[in-house]
């Protein structure tokens, strides 16, 4: 070979070795992107769930972005995912069942995801018993001696139905000593003696967990129970007028006579030492 082909040979080896290395420069580096959900969970409803991710990616220069979303729900739920595009993330969930969670990482066009499962649990509360209820030992205390009050005090709700006709009897009683017509009074919910009494000796309350807690009727001239009357009480609420006002005013609070007008509040309007912020939130003694 002269010396001119070994020149042209070794300008065209060196133009290939310099595109190789500029190709080279050019090709991006394989990414490993490994996203984690964290572990499962076992709440109760209505708990919130605080969530945990976390992501290991092996470019550590790389632009990482997060997203959470639902990939299944229990029927009926309505959950939302509050900061989902945050690596903790939290919801709360409003339906016993299984939440299934993606939790996806993306770096530019990729995308990897890991799920996660949170187990839902509506929990079964039981009463052991009725202590505790000023209303209805304060209005309604027709027992007598100390031994059988806390007998019904301290009975299942199950049992309590059993004292519903001691309750009619002392509401009739004490209905007609004052004029009214007790086999025709309706309160203002529109509950007879006879509903009222059987409410009074279970006790158990029914409470919808999506209105406000209320003893009393917000609204007297529209009382809807478990919506603005009757759904759980605050500390605050006067539970001895709201049950002398089912007992004695009827059903048209407009139109009360002398007599009812005397007898549904005891006139005491509020406590007189605050309340405590912790539980069990009672106020200090004097």
């Amino acid at each position: 070979m002269n010396l001119s082909k070994l020149k042209i040979a070794g300008i065209a080896l060196g133009m290939l070795f310099l595109y190789s290395c500029k190709d080279d420069e050019n090709m991006t580096p394989s990414l490993t992107i490994t996203p984690n959900a964290g572990d499962e969970k076992m709440v109760e409803i209505y708990d919130e769930v605080a969530l945990s991710g976390s992501a290991t990616v092996s470019d550590p220069n790389a632009q990482v972005t997060y997203q959470w979303a639902f990939n299944n729900v229990p029927s009926g739920s309505n959950a939302t995912i509050m900061d989902a595009t945050t690596l903790t993330p939290s919801f709360i969930p409003d339906v016993e069942g299984d939440y299934i969670l993606d939790f996806m990482v993306k770096v530019g066009d990729q995308t990897m995801t890991d799920m996660v499962t949170v187990s839902a649990d509506d929990p079964v509360f039981a009463l052991a018993d009725q202590m505790g209820r000023p209303t209805i030992n304060t209005v309604f205390n027709y027992f007598g001696d100390a031994d059988a009050k806390n007998g019904y005090n301290q009975v299942i709700p199950t049992e309590g139905s059993a004292n519903a006709t001691p309750f009619k009897g002392i509401l009739d009683a004490l209905q007609s000593y004052i004029g009214l017509d007790a086999s025709a009074y309706n309160n203002v919910l529109g509950l007879d003696n006879s509903t009222t009494s059987g409410i009074l000796a279970v006790d158990v309350l029914n409470c919808n967990i999506t209105a406000p807690s209320t003893y009393g009727p917000s609204d007297l001239d529209n009382p809807q129970p478990f919506v603005n009357v009757l759904n759980g009480r605050k500390l605050q609420d006067d539970i001895i007028d709201v049950t002398l006002i089912l007992a004695f005013a009827g059903n048209d609070l407009s139109a009360l006579n002398d007599v009812q007008k005397g007898l549904i509040s005891d006139n005491v309007q509020e406590n007189d030492k605050s309340f405590n912020n912790e539980f069990p939130y009672v106020a200090a003694p004097h």
